[in-house]
C-alpha cells in the first residue's frame, strides 16, 4: 500500500473517494467523447478535460488505496460482533477499477498531447481518429469496471457487511 487513507473530517475516507471517482470518470469520459472528436474542440477544452481526467484517476487511486484500511476497519468490528465480513470480489474489482481509470488517463491525456505535438511528429491524419477510438474504448472499460466494482461495494454496505451487526 502507497497511501493508507483512512479517514477525511472524521470520516470514513474510502466512501468519500468513492464517490468522488464514480462521478468523476464517467464525467471525464463523456467530456472526451463529446469534445475529442473535433480538432477545435479538443483544442479549446483540452485545458479543462485535461484536468478533468487526471482527478479522475486521482481519485480512482485514492478510492482504492482507502478500501485496504477500511477492509481491516470493517473485519475488526465483524470480529467483534462474533462473526467474519466476507468481501466477495469487491477488492479485486477495486483494483481494476483503479487500474483501467489510471489506463484511461493516461491514454485520454496522450490524445490531448496528440494536438500540442502531432503537427511536430508529422503523424498522419488517421492518427487523431484512431487515438480517439483507442480513448472511446479504454473509457468504455474504465466505466464498465467502475461500475461493476461500485455495485459490488454498495452490495456489501447495504446487504452484505452491514448484516453482521443484526445478526448478534
Amino acid at each position: 500500500m502507497i497511501l493508507a487513507l483512512t479517514t477525511l473530517f472524521g470520516l470514513p475516507a474510502h466512501p468519500l473517494l468513492v464517490h468522488g471517482a464514480v462521478a468523476l470518470v464517467p464525467l471525464a469520459v463523456a467530456a472526451c467523447v463529446a469534445t475529442g472528436w473535433r480538432a477545435s474542440w479538443r483544442k479549446a477544452t483540452a485545458l479543462p478535460v485535461g484536468l478533468l481526467v487526471l482527478a479522475a484517476a486521482v481519485f480512482a487511486f485514492l478510492a482504492k488505496q482507502s478500501g485496504e484500511p477500511l477492509q481491516g476497519l470493517v473485519r475488526r468490528a465483524a470480529s467483534d460482533a462474533g462473526t467474519r465480513a466476507a468481501f466477495g470480489e469487491h477488492p479485486e474489482q477495486g483494483d481494476r477499477a483503479m487500474l483501467f481509470a489510471i489506463l484511461f488517463g493516461i491514454v485520454a491525456l496522450g490524445f490531448l498531447a496528440m494536438d500540442r505535438v502531432g503537427e511536430r511528429l508529422g503523424l498522419p491524419p488517421w492518427a487523431h481518429r484512431a487515438a480517439y477510438g483507442f480513448v472511446l474504448f479504454c473509457g468504455a472499460i474504465a466505466v464498465l469496471t467502475m461500475a461493476v466494482a461500485g455495485h459490488s461495494g454498495a452490495v456489501l454496505v447495504w446487504r452484505d457487511v452491514g448484516s453482521f451487526a443484526a445478526g448478534k
